[in-house]
């Protein structure tokens, strides 16, 4: 049985999760900015990943004294 987190995702179910359109995917991957997994000619991207890097990239807003 597969657990979500270790699921592999398409460009397009990546694209969809983050809004953002499959070429934004496909041009993040072949800059190296983000996480992917290369299997042949293929490019996967594995959730549990996609959500480790979600939430390192998300930036807090600091409140200036």
């Amino acid at each position: 049985s597969e657990r979500a987190g270790d699921r592999l995702l398409l460009a397009g179910e990546v694209a969809e999760l983050l809004q953002v359109t499959p070429a934004w995917v496909y041009s993040e991957t072949r800059a190296n900015r983000i996480p992917h997994v290369r299997l042949g000619r293929y490019v996967r991207y594995r959730r549990s990943a996609i959500d480790a890097w979600l939430s390192a990239s998300e930036r807090v807003a600091r409140r200036r004294l």
